[in-house]
């Protein structure tokens, strides 16, 4: 510090002389440090079988942005935790897995609603979405839950495309993705990304919007519902994990999960990220829920 000591009388240098101390100091003064850090330690507590590597940089992206967005004690965090944690297998898969085999499309998707998934039956018009009261009829009825599932949709881009199309119903609950018809391929182009794995054409404009409306993206707009050959950073949500992150808190603020957070209400966060509160679900989320509350109040 003695270097830049100086006469407060000398008025001549003053200004620069200041400026050149604040300068200084701000370069010593710590980053912001969030209301409730959380550490790489404790993530790997919680999520075992994900590096240590992987928990010590994802813990310095939430505490990144956790004031911002809220997620500031251990309530808010175990259950922001239990979603992203399920979302993404562990904090590790930032992209949704492309590849469901027969048994995963049975488990995730039903037959109730996607019985083009199942042979023996056919899907009216894949290029067409259903009406608010109807949804797209299959010849020649309803299966039931011993049929086969079609080779097409396994491991194939195909399944999203259809159960992601129009208005997609996960397991009872109707949730508007904003995509076209199965042909359109919208459901496969808006499949899962990020932290809490956003689907959804209509989500990712939402996010878009979310993004570029503050003020601190001026010169980052980011344009997430535009495929990257097309000017758009549709990408960035899963190769970017400061993006992907932030990404996700902004939806995480846009479904206002903080208040079913504070009533410590799984079901009903489960609700607001996913659109539909399968039973299985809210207790896997539940389940993570539930270390972390342990683990960040030790």
């Amino acid at each position: 510090m003695r270097a830049f000591l100086f006469d407060i009388q000398d008025t001549e240098n003053k200004d620069v002389k200041i400026d050149a101390v604040w300068k200084y100091l701000g370069s010593k003064v710590q980053e912001h440090q969030a209301t409730f850090p959380i550490t790489g330690a404790q993530l790997h507590e919680i999520f075992s079988g994900t590096s240590q590597e992987r928990c010590d940089e994802v813990a310095g992206i939430i505490n990144k942005y956790s004031d911002e967005y809220g997620i500031d004690n251990a309530e808010k965090m175990s259950h922001f935790l239990g979603q992203i944690g399920v979302e993404t297998g562990g904090l590790i898969h930032t992209k949704e897995i492309p590849c469901y085999r027969e048994n995963a499309i049975r488990d995730n998707f039903g037959y109730k609603h996607y019985c083009d998934l199942f042979e023996g039956f056919e899907c009216e018009d894949l290029d067409a979405c259903a009406t608010e009261t109807q949804k797209i009829k299959c010849v020649p009825g309803t299966p039931d839950t011993t049929e086969e599932i079609k080779r097409k949709y396994i491991c194939s881009s195909a399944l999203f495309d259809y159960v992601y199309s129009c208005s997609a119903r996960l397991k009872g609950g109707d949730y508007d993705l904003g995509n076209g018809s199965p042909n359109s391929k919208d459901g496969s182009t808006f499949l899962g990304r990020g932290f809490i794995q956003l689907t959804g054409k209509f989500n990712y404009q939402q996010l878009s919007n979310a993004w570029n409306s503050d003020i601190e993206n001026i010169n980052n707009k980011k344009y997430f519902h535009k495929q990257t050959s097309d000017n758009g950073h549709i990408d960035e949500l899963e190769t970017n994990l400061d993006v992907a992150m932030k990404a996700s808190m902004y939806y995480w603020r846009l479904k206002n999960c903080n208040s079913k957070a504070d009533d410590n209400n799984t079901a009903g966060v489960t609700l607001k990220v996913k659109g539909a509160e399968p039973q299985d679900e809210v207790k896997n989320r539940g389940n993570i829920k539930d270390k972390a509350i342990t683990v960040l109040k030790k």
